[in-house]
């Protein structure tokens, strides 16, 4: 029998000792990490749990703290703001021990993907390629089974889906704008889900800050060919927010050339802004005319049906039982983009899982309270005494059915102001003040909007009527 002697053998043997105990910290990992999803699982939703937990992986045990690694800062954000508790008291659970929870990046713990820049040899290395980290979908959520179609987003939903099915023949480029949270990223997430599940296509989708950061770091590495055999070697281009080019005339230079190469191949490209192209500040001409050569259309903010159907379809997913009525309350108080209305959904699983109990309205009034700022409300009395007494009519008055000009005027006044001051629904509005259905109060705040807009005294008017209610 002979033996490995000298410095090789001695090398080999702590190699063997190295490797068996990264092979158990590995088994630790996976054994605890099993157990933690396997508990959450217990106490979340299905779907919850997909978007959610599946994919978190652990980086890092010790005897002070646990590392979970997300797939992106988001999801790390949103673990960090709403899953903290849950994920002490599981972990506790599991190893019978207290520990630090920290959430953190792929990004961060393997040092892919920085958030300031790319590095180009990173992307063209076999450890995990750039175009893994930009197409993979940010959630299975933003499907577009998931995405509530309404008479303000159904052009750009339907030209959405034309190109998930015609690639590259259908509109090219699409180019969808409208404000913040009204559902541009989510199309874009819907459309690329589709171009890798059903037509097996190496898209690459990215902020429009990322491929800015890429060209500043291209600049630093000098690694020109990489940069551009990158982005042009895909079959489909998804880019967010188009109008951070705004400030980076480097970076509009290079995607101008990028644009033609894939627009050349036939390759499809899909484009959000906040804005159309004609209003990006130092957008080039030849840029802002390939932007049209498709189809440019608009996501507009949601009307009141919209945002109800958007929040009992969230609510359904969260896995909540919530009524019409609270899901009204929240689209006629919550009037802003869609993230307002699924930040108060996500609020009301949080509350309803710790409380087991039910969602009341009382608790969707209290959550739209809270996220209103605490501002202060007024009761719906006080504004018809207000009123009554500005305009020289009884409150009985108000609450009448009569239509005479003398009464409607000032009763649109009260319905105006109940509306922006009171806690009250569309419908509780209408009944205080005469029986009326929700769209009448719809139209009469509309309609005192529009005069208050042309009308100074009548602004005057309303103003101090306002000032005197919030005392």
């Amino acid at each position: 029998m002979c033996c490995i002697q000298g410095p090789n053998h001695e090398k080999w043997n702590n190699n063997i000792k190295m490797s068996e105990i990264s092979t158990a910290f590995d088994n630790e990992k996976e054994f605890v990490l099993k157990g933690v999803l396997s508990t959450i699982k217990e106490v979340v939703t299905a779907q919850q749990f997909d978007v959610w937990f599946s994919c978190l992986r652990i980086s890092s045990i010790t005897s002070n703290s646990i590392i979970f690694v997300a797939p992106n800062n988001f999801i790390r954000e949103w673990l960090n703001s709403h899953y903290n508790d849950l994920f002490s008291s599981v972990v506790y659970k599991v190893l019978n021990s207290s520990r630090e929870i920290i959430f953190s990046t792929e990004e961060e713990v393997f040092g892919r993907l920085p958030a300031t820049s790319f590095s180009p040899d990173e992307v063209l290395s076999g450890q995990r390629s750039l175009e893994e980290n930009c197409t993979m979908p940010l959630f299975k959520y933003y499907s577009f089974e998931n995405f509530v179609v309404g008479p303000s987003n159904r052009l750009a939903h339907a030209a959405a889906v034309a190109v998930s099915e015609s690639p590259g023949l259908t509109y090219n480029p699409l180019f969808i704008h409208g404000s913040s949270g009204l559902g541009k990223t989510h199309l874009l997430h819907a459309i690329n889900d589709v171009l890798l599940s059903k037509h097996m296509m190496k898209t690459l989708y990215l902020p429009c800050e990322r491929f800015v950061n890429h060209y500043i770091s291209t600049i630093r590495t000098n690694t020109w060919e990489s940069f551009r055999s990158f982005y042009r070697n895909i079959d489909a281009l998804l880019i967010d927010d188009i109008q951070s080019f705004e400030n980076s005339q480097g970076s509009r230079e290079e995607f101008f050339h990028t644009f033609n190469a894939l627009y050349n191949a036939k390759r499809q490209i899909v484009i959000t802004s906040d804005c159309p192209p004609e209003s990006i500040a130092t957008l080039e001409d030849r840029l802002i005319s390939r932007f049209k050569w498709g189809l440019l259309c608009s996501i507009d903010n949601t009307t009141r049906e919209t945002r109800i159907a958007i929040a009992e379809k969230k609510a359904s997913l969260w896995g909540i039982n919530l009524s019409h009525e609270a899901a009204s309350y929240l689209a006629e108080n919550i009037t802003g983009n869609i993230r307002e209305l699924e930040g108060a959904i996500a609020r009301l699983s949080r509350e309803e899982k710790m409380t087991r109990s039910s969602i009341t309205l009382d608790r969707v009034r209290k959550i739209v309270w809270e996220l209103s700022g605490n501002r202060k409300y007024v009761s719906i009395e006080a504004v018809m005494k207000a009123v009554s007494e500005r305009f020289n009519v009884r409150v009985s008055q108000l609450q009448s059915r009569c239509r005479t000009r003398s009464l409607a005027f000032p009763r649109q006044i009260a319905m105006h102001l109940s509306r922006k001051l009171t806690k009250m629904s569309l419908m509780e509005i209408g009944g205080h003040l005469g029986g009326r259905d929700h769209s009448t109060v719809i139209h009469a705040d509309e309609k005192i909007t529009r005069m208050l807009k042309k009308d100074k005294n009548l602004n005057i008017i309303l103003q101090k009527l306002e000032s005197e209610l919030r005392k």
